[in-house]
């Protein structure tokens, strides 16, 4: 019994993957998968259960006192356990899941922390970070996708047996193009948060094109809630014909536009692991990150991109035309990218390393 959001791409990735294994899989989901994800579903045959709460919860993505309806679950996912008899229950986000899986008191149980719920949710108040003690000891085997993590998880509640599994990428859906200045585009694949430095990459962008002198072009894709008003500060900045907002792609179609970056940028100022830029590796494309939490595992300085300091937009203007002005350490660094990706986070090995945990627990 699988408990995690049916809607998230990442989900559904770990419960297609599961099931190539012979797994049978029931899902326990808060929100009705939209029709086209749910045809994803049935498609594999994956039975999902929900007690349908997002006409009932005002933000999902901020916390808020709605959110309580969370804990309205309680019987339906007991229930459901009685039913079907699992063998073993995986909580995926430890705040929401987690906490409903911890109330539950199901044996064994795996949790997996994604990243808000360890960076984010426990320093709200006080109860959130008594709550979450409980929830991270609970667990028979509490995993994380980055060693970032693991460290606040062996800091803050002396946990010491976390284990690392990144959420990697299948190398063979990426393919690499080398690029020429010609065509040179900065690219993100970001939800348009605060926390994302989408307003960063635009200062940045605004220093390049009117003090530098250089017409490179920007594309932002992602939705969010300031996708507006980062739209109306590019106009402001005067750069909107040089920056492109797609507004929210499908995972499927969004990661199909890796092939026209020529550098990716992520300049968060929270990231528990960063897939995106994986997933920019794996198109060979060389990355710009910040250096927080699981950035730092996933670009290395000088290797497979360059690192630098968050909310700095001049250091990030001159960190993408260094790599404008050099195109052979561009083309070295996204080569380095994409061998350090299908070494360090092919997802098939991830998975693998779920399987054996798994397995471990019956």
């Amino acid at each position: 019994l699988i408990l995690s959001d049916a809607n998230s791409v990442h989900t559904f990735r770990w419960v297609q993957s599961i099931k190539q294994h012979k797994i049978e899989i029931v899902l326990f989901s808060f929100f009705i998968p939209t029709k086209s994800i749910l045809k994803k579903y049935n498609k594999i045959n994956v039975k999902i259960v929900s007690p349908n709460l997002k006409p009932k919860v005002k933000n999902l993505r901020e916390p808020n006192i709605s959110k309580i309806r969370y804990l309205g679950s309680i019987m339906l996912l007991r229930s459901t356990i009685k039913d079907i008899k699992p063998t073993v229950i995986h909580a995926h986000y430890a705040s929401s899941y987690g906490l409903l899986g911890w109330l539950c008191r199901f044996k064994p149980f795996i949790l997996s922390v994604w990243g808000s719920d360890v960076y984010y949710f426990p320093y709200k108040n006080f109860f959130n970070k008594w709550i979450m003690r409980f929830i991270i000891h609970y667990p028979n085997i509490l995993c994380s996708t980055s060693y970032a993590m693991k460290k606040i998880i062996e800091k803050d509640y002396r946990r010491k047996d976390v284990k690392v599994i990144p959420f990697g990428v299948d190398i063979n859906l990426f393919s690499s193009k080398n690029k020429t200045n010609e065509d040179f585009t900065v690219g993100t694949i970001k939800s348009i948060e605060s926390h994302n430095g989408i307003e960063n990459i635009l200062e940045a962008a605004k220093i390049i094109i009117h003090d530098y002198n250089e017409k490179i072009n920007f594309l932002i894709i992602g939705g969010g809630t300031l996708l507006n008003s980062m739209k109306e500060k590019a106009k402001k900045l005067s750069i909107e014909k040089n920056v492109c907002f797609t507004g929210h792609m499908n995972h499927e179609i969004a990661v199909k536009n890796y092939s026209l970056f020529s550098v990716f940028v992520a300049v968060s100022t929270r990231e528990s692991f960063g897939v995106s830029v994986v997933e920019a590796s794996a198109s060979g494309v060389p990355s710009i990150t910040s250096n927080i939490g699981g950035l730092s595992e996933v670009n290395l300085h000088n290797k497979t991109g360059l690192v630098l300091s968050e909310n700095n937009p001049y250091e990030l203007a001159d960190s993408i035309m260094k790599l404008y002005k050099d195109n052979e350490l561009r083309i070295k660094l996204g080569n380095n990218a994409r061998n350090y990706a299908a070494e360090n986070f092919n997802w098939k090995d991830n998975v693998s390393q779920m399987i054996n945990i798994y397995k471990e627990q019956l």
